[in-house]
């Protein structure tokens, strides 16, 4: 056989860079799946969605089929797995596939997505539910956050995975926010007394720039805001305007005056 054609083969082989990203994201759904929630958890769509402010959701029957099959979305922000440790990006992982769970197991409450139910699965598989990511934080909420505790069962499956091989196989060149936050959530969580051995985030083992041009894409710096609030002092209705505005409440027709005067 020619040897451009046992290249031409070896090529179609190897997998797509698509293939393989998707493929470690399921392989480590189905790791923690059998490890930690004894396989019953149903399959679910994992997507790959850019965003600065969360690290993932989980969004019920968000997918339909042509045969009228629904399923659930996991979706994940993939900016974030170039910014923290790989444990931390699994996870969020888990966070979202505890909501999973209750979605089809427990009882998810629709106006508060972070309940009770749902805290105390969190804790037993090792992640405590935090509104600021640290320990004494808020357990429930619409908008929440957690912590992995030190040798809790999540801990030592991640690293079971980790040993067989896992990696995650491209990373996001746009950060979210800048590699120096997860520095410093870092020393808070030990300055809380939770320490434990991570793998270093990816952002920190990159070269700075190849050929001349930069690896990774940082964040650019917030503009100082260039308006000003104005509130009515009988309703406290607020306004948001530009300096030196001056507007009259339309509620109570009386001026509004700067939240500073108030």
């Amino acid at each position: 056989m020619r040897q451009d054609s046992l290249t031409q083969i070896t090529m179609t082989q190897q997998p797509s860079p698509t293939s393989s990203f998707y493929a470690a994201l399921q392989s480590a759904f189905d790791h923690f799946n059998a490890d930690l929630f004894e396989s019953k958890l149903p399959a679910c769509l994992i997507t790959l969605r850019s965003a600065s402010r969360v690290y993932g959701y989980h969004h019920a029957a968000r997918f339909i089929s042509l045969t009228g099959e629904q399923i659930d979305e996991l979706g994940l922000h993939p900016g974030f797995f170039t910014l923290r440790p790989v444990e931390s990006v699994l996870s969020t992982l888990v966070h979202e596939m505890v909501h999973h769970w209750q979605e089809h197991f427990g009882t998810p409450s629709p106006s508060n997505a972070h309940n009770q139910e749902w805290a105390i699965k969190m804790e037993a598989l090792g992640l405590m539910p935090s509104d600021t990511g640290l320990p004494n934080g808020k357990r429930t909420g619409r908008s929440l956050s957690h912590y992995i505790i030190p040798d809790g069962v999540f801990l030592v499956s991640c690293r079971k995975l980790l040993a067989s091989g896992f990696v995650i196989p491209w990373l996001d060149r746009h950060l979210p926010a800048a590699p120096e936050t997860q520095v410093e959530t870092v020393q808070k969580l030990k300055d809380a007394g939770i320490e434990y051995e991570v793998t270093p985030p990816p952002v920190f083992k990159l070269p700075d720039a190849i050929n001349g041009k930069a690896t990774v894409f940082r964040p650019a710096p917030r503009k100082p805001s260039t308006r000003t609030v104005l509130v009515c002092l009988q309703c406290g209705t607020k306004a948001w305007v530009a300096p030196e505005t001056k507007i009259v409440c339309g509620v109570c027709n009386v001026a509004m005056v700067g939240k500073e005067s108030a």
